[in-house]
């Protein structure tokens, strides 16, 4: 039986959600049903390069500006030499780029992963871009139910081309490192988050929300990992609140186990979120998690039980939920066994059966509903 040809094209193969996800499915997926081929359109960053190529033939394009025509004439040509069943992109510059190189190879099933609403305040143009884009897509993979209602809301794609498909973790890898967990009484209370450091995210407002929770527990710390565009104006800010000492920027860390380890609660203040993978593994980690109320988020944490969800934009409500949590273990301990529970749903085992459902669908093994 000929192996299935699987084509993956991402904007870079540094560390997020995206190239992660695109690991899990090339680790997991069976080696002997398909083969794996990669298309890195940026040659940087390339944390995930060494792993990825024990799974699969890369190509890296090495695309240094954002409109760059004869990537479209490059990617025709891999096209052509791999011959794919299936190409499956990720992000807006591959998926771009993929669709107008696809037209000249109709025969290649194409579909397109989305792993974020959709940001109606992003230039009209833009928006049109990318629902031309996903109009020559067989079908689109929507991380969460509110992707889809944004992909319905603001790209008019039909209900009946979008997959949700939620986001999976390797709950084993969390959930062992939440066992072998060391506690001390004598460790300062430490307050954590994993993710990039961009407008999305809402980080002022877990600094602003940290000022309020040194007042009552002036040993806490808060530590910070990822990197992004506002670092700068973070690090300005906490030493602007007087809170600088109590905060710790690490940067971008391939391995988060370690920090998760250290941290006693996590918080996420996203404005907005396609998902929140990050909530997943805190959970799974032993970690109690508070996060914003918003669509996506929502489909992760049961408020109450799994989590506190408190409104965006609000330092004083962060601030409430995490002094909450401090100052009453035993409900901090209901929420970590209740974000056990929660996170096993989304083990990535599962997710990849369902992906591999289907592409078997696509391919007319069965047909899809």
């Amino acid at each position: 039986m000929r192996k299935t040809n699987i084509l993956y094209v991402i904007t870079s193969l540094g560390l997020g959600g995206a190239e992660n996800l695109l690991v899990a499915y090339l680790k997991r997926l069976d080696s002997n049903k398909y083969n794996f081929f990669v298309c890195a359109l940026r040659e940087k960053p390339d944390d995930l390069l060494s792993e990825i190529a024990k799974h699969a033939e890369v190509t890296i394009l090495g695309v240094k500006n954002k409109f760059n025509p004869s990537v479209i004439f490059q990617l025709r040509e891999l096209i052509k030499k791999i011959q794919p069943d299936i190409i499956h992109t990720h992000l807006f510059q591959a998926r771009f780029y993929t669709t107008i190189a696809h037209v000249f190879s109709r025969r290649t099933i194409l579909i397109t992963h989305k792993h974020n609403n959709v940001n109606p305040k992003k230039h009209n143009i833009f928006i049109f871009v990318e629902m031309l884009s996903i109009l020559f897509n067989k079908k689109v993979i929507a991380i969460s139910q509110s992707v889809k209602k944004s992909l319905m809301k603001f790209e008019l794609v039909p209900s009946k081309k979008i997959f949700v498909l939620p986001n999976g973790i390797d709950y084993q890898k969390f959930y062992e490192s939440a066992l072998s967990k060391q506690y001390s009484n004598n460790k300062p209370m430490t307050i954590g988050t994993v993710c990039r450091l961009e407008p999305q995210k809402g980080l002022s407002y877990l600094l602003l929300a940290m000022k309020s929770i040194l007042i009552k527990f002036p040993q806490t710390r808060l530590e910070i990992v990822g990197d992004g565009s506002l670092l700068g104006e973070l690090q300005d800010l906490s030493k602007k609140l007087g809170i600088s000492n109590s905060v710790f920027f690490f940067g971008k860390f391939a391995e988060v186990i370690p920090f998760y380890n250290r941290m006693d609660i996590f918080v996420l203040p996203s404005l907005y979120e396609g998902f929140g993978i990050v909530l997943l593994e805190a959970m799974a980690a032993g970690i109690p998690v508070v996060a914003t109320n918003v669509d996506g988020i929502k489909e992760v944490i049961i408020h109450g039980e799994s989590g506190i969800l408190v409104p965006p934009k609000n330092p004083e409500a962060i601030a409430s939920a995490v002094i909450n949590i401090i100052e009453n273990p035993q409900f901090a301990e209901d929420l970590i066994e209740q974000g056990f529970i929660r996170s096993k749903l989304f083990d990535i085992q599962e997710h990849v059966m369902k992906i591999e459902n289907f592409y078997s669908n696509l391919l007319g093994v069965e047909s899809y509903k």
